[in-house]
């Protein structure tokens, strides 16, 4: 990932600003943080310019899985559970997901890329992998399977330079899914521009 720009320094979007003043809300609502706090948080969290200023405001606040940013590359492995992977995460070229005799959830909608072509290795050992993608990404699904499934329903993409992913890796008795719902915007999946990064 060298020559990819770090995450932390991208810059951060209204959305992504939004997601966090969210979160502390509910946490004064509910008595975590007190007026003080909250003033002081929220504060910070509308004046940071990067992705990077935002995942210490809310970092005592909620498990890691349900963090409103997370920039730091999680494994999303997934034995003999379940695990989800869902928000705005970093989506680490060449990443691998796998359950074995488990089942993981990924909802790439608001997946941060760090390029216009992003590869996974996604395999399956008596268990389900079910990945959910934006509208107008370009799926090629690749790999093997014996007494499995690999299929996609992503529709073709009608984009002149698609973003793309690649999805490779083996099935056995398992299944991998790709899902794309309807009429979704296309969030967090464009080219990194070349000197200012990507944001929703």
């Amino acid at each position: 990932m060298s020559e990819d720009v770090s995450p932390a320094r991208l810059r951060a979007s209204h959305r992504d600003r939004e997601r966090v003043l969210k979160v502390l809300r509910d946490a004064a609502a509910d008595g975590r943080l007190d007026l003080d706090e909250f003033t002081e948080r929220s504060g910070r969290a509308q004046e940071a310019r990067t992705l990077g200023e935002l995942p210490a405001l809310t970092a005592d606040l909620l498990p890691a899985e349900q963090q409103p940013i997370r920039l730091e590359p999680q494994p999303v492995l997934a034995l003999f559970s379940t695990l989800s992977r869902r928000g705005r995460w970093v989506a680490v070229p060449g990443e691998h997901v796998a359950a074995l005799a488990g089942r993981v959830d990924v909802d790439m909608r608001e997946a941060l890329l760090l390029r216009n072509r992003h590869r996974m290795t996604v395999s399956a050992v008596l268990g389900r992998v079910e990945i959910e993608v934006p509208e107008g990404v370009e799926v090629r699904l690749r790999g093997w399977s014996f007494l499995g499934l690999r299929t996609t329903a992503a529709r073709p993409s009608t984009l002149s330079h698609p973003p793309v992913l690649e999805i490779d890796g083996f099935t056995l008795l398992g299944s991998v899914r790709i899902r794309q719902p309807r009429r979704r915007r296309l969030l967090g999946w464009r080219r990194r521009p070349r000197r200012r990064g990507i944001g929703a």
